[in-house]
């Protein structure tokens, strides 16, 4: 094979890759419009029916995936996938408590803060370098939360925004756990911890008899929305760097509210606006920059 050929191969392969990251947010941003149809389940009945359609509908692609070597597959995630699964389990029940308690823009705001998250704990435990962008951005980030948290004192949305942030620190960890496991297929993380979502709301929940509109609801959300966008990500970082990842992945921050405020109206109050914006505006600056730094690095080939 020629020189040019493979560029070109690479360059496909990249240009797939930032595809099915940019489907894959956009798959995600559905989640703030589908929990606004919901008729009357309570905030553990979604966990619960919708984390066991994700662990139905990633289940069923992971073993079609590898069919006679899934429970090898399984196996050789290891105990990186036990440790991370709680984690997911949940950020998952942090996410359904803070949209519902919360705007679907001010839940997207905080979660944007994720990669932040990740880089404070890739220095804290990995000790990676933290530099004066990251320090800058951490700055701005921490002062928008606060007019956030502020407002959310005001308006009696103060647990559900607390609730988005404390998911994107759950979130971030769990991202760290799946970077040491780059090397392994680490889907069944994403099993566990939906198995550890259905556990926790079944604990929690006074009982799980809710409308059936919403039951086949949430089991669709996960089992089609949540199973395309986690297949698509994952597939995706396989192939480009965190950096442009979390660039692309802005696409859900601004399509959830955008979706939700054309559907039911729903707009954040002016200064959740504000914070939201300077966590928006310090993440989409941040990315950006990482972006930029690390486009000369050599694509990673998928595995087959």
């Amino acid at each position: 094979m020629t020189e040019a050929a493979a560029d070109g191969g690479a360059a496909r392969t990249r240009e797939l890759a930032v595809a099915m990251v940019a489907l894959a947010a956009c798959a995600f941003s559905l989640n703030g419009l589908v929990i606004r149809q919901l008729e009357g389940a309570t905030s553990w009945q979604v966990v619960f029916y919708r984390a066991l359609g994700l662990l139905i509908g990633i289940g069923t692609v992971f073993a079609w995936r590898h069919r006679d070597r899934t429970w090898q597959a399984v196996r050789a995630s290891g105990r990186l996938a036990v440790m991370a699964a709680p984690l997911q389990g949940i950020g998952v029940c942090l996410f359904i408590y803070s949209m519902t308690h919360t705007t679907v823009a001010n839940t997207m705001m905080m979660l944007s803060a994720t990669p932040l998250f990740a880089a404070v704990i890739g220095w804290a435990v990995l000790g990676e370098k933290v530099g004066w962008a990251t320090a800058a951005a951490i700055a701005v980030t921490i002062v928008g939360i606060g007019l956030m948290a502020v407002d959310g004192l005001a308006s009696g949305a103060l647990l559900g925004n607390m609730a988005a942030l404390g998911n994107a620190f759950t979130f971030a960890i769990f991202i760290a756990f799946l970077r040491r496991g780059r090397g392994v297929d680490m889907v069944p993380a994403v099993m566990l911890g939906a198995a550890c979502g259905m556990l926790i709301a079944f604990v929690a929940a006074d009982d799980l008899a809710a409308p059936v509109h919403d039951i086949v609801l949430c089991i669709l959300w996960g089992a089609v929305s949540q199973t395309v966008g986690m297949s698509l990500m994952m597939a995706g970082s396989r192939v480009l760097p965190a950096a442009e990842i979390s660039l692309i992945a802005m696409i859900e921050f601004v399509l959830a509210p955008t979706l939700a405020w054309t559907v039911t109206g729903e707009l954040p109050t002016p200064l959740s606006a504000t914070g939201g914006a300077m966590i928006f505006a310090a993440m989409l600056a941040w990315s950006a920059r990482r972006a930029r730094l690390r486009r000369s690095v050599p694509l990673r080939t998928t595995g087959s």
